[in-house]
C-alpha cells in the first residue's frame, strides 16, 4: 500500500490502525441511532472478518476494528447490499450528532429528526477544510455543541405577563440558573442568566409565563490540541434551519484560507460579517 491509497480508503471509512497492517471500518448512525437488521449485519461481519467486537465513535458512529487489507473489497459490497454508509472523513461534513432529545424528558427540539434532515442535505460536502455540526435537544447540551462548527441548541424563551402574576415563586423555584427574582410580588427574568429551557413557563400553574420555540446557534467551535468555543449569534425558527446552515457552509466557502478550520476563518474575517448574511432570518 502507498499513501495515496492508504488516504483514499480513509475517504472510504476504512481507517489504517495504528500497527501499520489492520483497518478499523467506519460505519455512519442515522443521529445516532440504527435499525436491528443493520445492527445484525455489523455483528455479522465483525465476526467474519474482525475480531469479534465492535466500538462506537464520540461521533455516534461505529467502528469494526482488526479488518484485514485483503477483505476490504468483500466487505464494500456487503456494506452495499445492506445499505450501510461507511466513511465520514477529510475535508467535508463529517457525520452529524445529536443527543437523545428526541425521547428525552428535557428535549425542546426533536433533535435526532433535525439531525437527520440536515445530514442528508449536507453530510459528505466538501468544504475548505472537515466540519461538524451538533445538535442538543435543550440547554443541558448533553451533544456539546458549541464543540462544533456549527452548534444547535433547543431553546424554549420565557415572557411574563404581570398582570396574571402573583408573586407565588413557583417560577423562581423552578429556575436552576437563579435568573428570576420576585419583586414588588411579581417575577422578573434576568435575560443575561436565562438559558431560555423553559421550566418556569411549566411550573407555573397561572399560565402568565408564555414560551417561544426556537434554536439557538454558535458558530466556529473545534476541539483538539487548539480547541475553540464556538460564537453564539442568534436565536433562529427552527424551520429556517436548512436554509441557514446552507448560508453558513458558503459562507465559509466563500472566506476561507486554503486548509483553514472554520473558527479560524470567523477569527479573520469577523463575526459580523457572518450575522449580516443571516439578519433575514
Amino acid at each position: 500500500m502507498n499513501k495515496n491509497e492508504i488516504a483514499n480508503l480513509k475517504m472510504q471509512g476504512f481507517i489504517l490502525q495504528n500497527d501499520g497492517k489492520h483497518f478499523a471500518l467506519r460505519i455512519k448512525t442515522d443521529a445516532g441511532c440504527m435499525d436491528s437488521e443493520k445492527i445484525d449485519k455489523l455483528s455479522e461481519i465483525s465476526k467474519k472478518y474482525g475480531r469479534n467486537y465492535i466500538s462506537f465513535t464520540v461521533r455516534l458512529c461505529v467502528e469494526i476494528p482488526w479488518i484485514n487489507y485483503e477483505d476490504i473489497p468483500e466487505i464494500k459490497e456487503e456494506l452495499k447490499n445492506s445499505s450501510l454508509i461507511s466513511g465520514g472523513t477529510g475535508n467535508t461534513v463529517r457525520p452529524l450528532v445529536a443527543c437523545k432529545g428526541t425521547v428525552c424528558t428535557h428535549g425542546l427540539i426533536d433533535s435526532q429528526k433535525i439531525c437527520n434532515e440536515l445530514d442528508s442535505l449536507f453530510f459528505g460536502k466538501k468544504l475548505p477544510h472537515k466540519f461538524k455540526i451538533g445538535i442538543s435537544g435543550c440547554p443541558n447540551n448533553c451533544a456539546k455543541a458549541q464543540l462544533n462548527d456549527v452548534g444547535i441548541i433547543g431553546q424554549r424563551i420565557p415572557k411574563i405577563n404581570e398582570e396574571n402574576c402573583n408573586g407565588c415563586t413557583l417560577c423562581l423555584k423552578s429556575c436552576s440558573v437563579d435568573a428570576i427574582t420576585i419583586v414588588d410580588k411579581k417575577a422578573v427574568i434576568d435575560y443575561e442568566k436565562c438559558v431560555n429551557c423553559g421550566k418556569c413557563g411549566e411550573s407555573c400553574k397561572r399560565k402568565c409565563i408564555s414560551l417561544k420555540d426556537g434554536v439557538l446557534i454558535s458558530v466556529g467551535g473545534k476541539f483538539g490540541k487548539k480547541y475553540k468555543i464556538g460564537e453564539n449569534i442568534g436565536i433562529y425558527d427552527a424551520p429556517n434551519l436548512e436554509k441557514i446552515v446552507c448560508e453558513i457552509m458558503d459562507y465559509f466557502k466563500e472566506n476561507a484560507d486554503s486548509h483553514e478550520r472554520f473558527g479560524d476563518t470567523i477569527d479573520r474575517t469577523g463575526i459580523s460579517s457572518l450575522k449580516e448574511k443571516l439578519k433575514d432570518y
